[in-house]
């Protein structure tokens, strides 16, 4: 394995660590500061709202400008933009609400095109490497795993020791790090334009049709796409509703809060370990499958049917080591099976999919617990989480084919994807 090649393999994993710690940081130190600013916990639904939403709508209909311009370009540029966006938040967030909706909805536009970017120098870093997808795609979701384990706690440590202000500009600091170490480690020959001189001026539209045209010549990929779209909607109901509401009417303790989220983030963090050093000898189709199977329902069940904070956790913790499988095993069959020019719209279209329903599972959750009840919502919401994993046992022809060997896909968009 050629030295240069691992060092931007490093460095490309390295700047999305630390980009995504910082993320995490701004998840809590956002809504804080508009909970001690405001009071209002409304406002602070909002603030989360207007980083996502441009964040999901930017991750659809950005990629053709990620190609166009080259993803080392746009991910060094985003960075150093976000950076300076939370250096301005933090001298003008006293100037009001508006304001602040403001400039989180442009860092949310600032971080879909930098995450997207990253994505889509994944395949040509890994492919120069010689380390084998599904190995660096556990890797990196064990990193991201670390990063919320870590990037939440820390950042209320930061803003207990240091306050809010030099909170936000701690986060400014990630990103502006995030863009030194994509600058330093990874080659200007990675990340360049997708389009030739003759495909240069393709038009936005025809070339986000593209994408899409793929997307549905590809039936693997929106069978993956789908069911994380019906996942998050059962995920987002159990973290934004019945887990807080759990732990109030059964613990009592909002530390139990920390205990189950932690639970879930250690065991993934254990088993991407075990993944990434076992993920060339693992059939994929059973090991997805049992992810889902062993990962999903029992936790919800586990709530639903026992008082008990320690089975609660145990089966959470047990849930995240076989979960762990599934995000890797998603990323290295999308970069096996999407050209490279197609890659940021392929990863694009699969954030924007998969967390369009995370604002639904949320109302969809609250209206079930309020109107079933929560044991009998939490009880419903893991049924049919089951029955959604069963599909992948009844129905296996597609899901078989997550064992083949990828397609040979072309280097360039000349060619029409559909029939590549």
């Amino acid at each position: 394995m050629p030295t240069r090649s691992r060092v931007a393999l490093v460095g490309l994993l390295t700047a999305g660590t630390i980009s995504d710690t910082g993320t995490r940081v701004s998840t809590v130190t956002l809504p804080w500061l508009v909970l001690v600013s405001t009071g209002s916990p409304t406002r602070m639904g909002l603030v989360a709202a207007a980083e996502m939403l441009p964040y999901v709508l930017i991750s659809a209909l950005g990629p053709p400008l990620v190609d166009r311009l080259g993803a080392r370009r746009v991910s060094i540029t985003a960075d150093l933009a976000s950076a300076a966006g939370m250096l301005l938040l933090a001298a003008t967030y006293h100037l009001g609400f508006t304001a602040l909706l403001g400039q989180v909805a442009l860092i949310g536009v600032l971080r879909g095109l930098g995450d997207n970017a990253k994505r889509a120098m994944a395949h040509p870093t890994i492919a120069a490497s010689g380390v084998s997808m599904a190995r660096v795609s556990a890797i990196d979701d064990g990193l991201h795993r670390l990063s919320i384990l870590v990037g939440a706690p820390a950042a209320g440590v930061i803003i207990a020791w240091f306050g809010i202000t030099q909170a936000i500009l701690i986060d400014a600091a990630t990103f502006a790090v995030s863009a030194a170490v994509v600058t330093a480690l990874i080659p200007a020959s990675i990340g360049r334009p997708a389009h030739t001189a003759a495909t240069a001026r393709e038009p936005y539209l025809k070339a986000l049709g593209i994408g899409l045209r793929h997307l549905r010549s590809d039936q693997v990929a929106v069978g993956i796409f789908t069911m994380m779209f019906v996942i998050n909607l059962f995920n987002q109901a159990s973290v934004a509703v019945y887990i807080p509401v759990w732990v109030d009417r059964v613990v009592d303790d909002p530390a139990a809060l920390g205990a189950i989220s932690g639970a879930l983030a250690l065991g993934a963090v254990v088993g991407n370990i075990g993944f990434a050093i076992a993920a060339n000898r693992l059939p994929r189709y059973v090991t997805f499958t049992l992810g889902f199977l062993i990962g999903g329902a029992p936790r919800f069940l586990a709530m639903a049917f026992s008082h008990d904070l320690l089975v609660v956790v145990a089966i959470t913790f047990v849930s995240g080591i076989a979960l762990a499988a599934v995000n890797p095993i998603i990323a290295a069959t999308i970069l096996e099976r999407t050209p490279p020019a197609l890659q940021a719209r392929m990863f694009g279209l699969a954030t924007a999919v998969s967390w369009a329903s995370i604002p639904i599972g949320g109302v969809l959750g609250g209206w079930a617990a309020s109107a079933l009840g929560l044991t009998a919502a939490i009880t419903l919401t893991g049924l049919l989480y089951l029955l959604v994993a069963l599909t992948l046992v009844v129905r296996p022809a597609r899901w078989r084919r997550l064992d083949e060997p990828p397609p040979t896909v072309a280097a360039s968009t000349d060619a029409d994807p559909v029939r590549t």
